[in-house]
C-alpha cells in the first residue's frame, strides 16, 4: 500500500473521517494554544456535548471543524481544486464567530512572532496565493513519486505561511490546506501532533524542504496508514 490510498474508498468511511476531524480540531488548534483535551474536542464534535465550563473562543475554535467536515468531504468528493476561493471558503469556517474577517484576506500588514522575514503585503496576497497553487498543481502533476508530491505540498505550507494572507488563523487554514491537497492526490493525510510543535515551527521557520523535513512528515504519514488501517 505505501503511502498512497485510495480516495474514494476512503471517502465512504465515516468513522475513519470523523476520528481523522476530531485529531485534526485537537491538534491543529493545541498548536495555536488551545487547552481542550483530545477526549473533550471529541465530545464537541462527536456528541455535541460541552464536557465543562470552557472559554468560549476555545468551543468555537473545535466545533468550526465538525462545521466544515461534510463542506470538506463535499470539496474532495466533487475535486474540487486549491485556489483562492477554496482557501477563503476552508477559513471562514475554521473563523466562524472567531474573527469578524473570517473568509476575507488581510487588509493590513500583519507579522510571525519572532520571524526574519516579512510577510506579504495585503495587495499582493490574491496574486501570490494564485502563484503559489499554480505552482503547486505544476509540481503534483510532474511528480514521479510519492516523496516528490509531499515536497511539493509542504513548500507550498511554508509559501502559504510566508504570505499570511489572513489576519488570524492562518495556521489552522494552513495545515487544513495540507490534509485537503494529500486526499487529493491520494496520499496518506498528515496530521501534525501538538508533540511535534516545536520541530514543526522550526521547519517553517528554515523556509526551506529538505531530507530531515522530509523524514519528519513521512513519519508521521507512517504512524497516519496504521490508523487508517484501524478503521478498515
Amino acid at each position: 500500500m505505501g503511502n498512497t490510498i485510495d480516495l474514494g474508498a476512503l471517502l465512504t468511511n465515516r468513522e475513519y473521517f470523523l476520528d481523522l476531524y476530531v485529531r485534526m480540531a485537537h491538534h491543529s488548534t493545541a498548536i495555536e494554544g488551545n487547552t481542550l483535551s483530545l477526549d473533550e474536542t471529541a465530545s464537541i464534535i462527536l456528541n455535541d456535548f460541552i464536557p465543562r465550563a470552557i472559554n468560549d473562543r476555545e468551543f468555537y475554535e473545535v466545533r468550526n471543524y465538525k462545521l466544515l467536515l461534510p463542506h470538506f468531504v463535499e470539496k474532495l468528493k466533487n475535486k474540487v481544486a486549491i485556489d483562492n476561493e477554496l482557501i477563503k471558503f476552508f477559513h471562514s469556517f475554521i473563523m466562524r464567530d472567531l474573527h469578524e474577517q473570517a473568509g476575507v484576506f488581510k487588509k493590513l500588514d500583519n507579522a510571525i512572532i519572532g520571524a526574519e522575514f516579512d510577510t506579504a503585503k495585503p495587495y499582493l496576497v490574491p496574486t501570490l496565493l494564485k502563484e503559489m497553487c499554480n505552482n503547486l498543481y505544476f509540481r503534483l502533476e510532474r511528480a514521479s513519486n510519492d516523496s516528490q508530491k509531499l515536497e511539493a505540498i509542504f513548500e507550498a505550507h511554508i509559501a502559504f505561511e510566508r504570505i499570511h494572507p489572513f489576519s488570524d488563523g492562518n495556521g489552522r487554514t494552513g495545515r487544513l490546506l495540507i490534509i485537503y491537497s494529500c486526499l487529493e492526490n491520494n496520499l496518506v493525510p498528515i496530521v501534525i501532533p501538538k508533540k511535534y510543535k516545536a520541530s514543526y515551527i522550526a521547519y517553517l521557520r528554515s523556509g526551506t524542504m529538505d531530507a530531515e523535513m522530509l523524514d519528519f512528515i513521512q513519519d508521521i504519514q507512517a504512524k497516519e496508514l496504521l490508523r487508517i488501517r484501524k478503521f478498515t
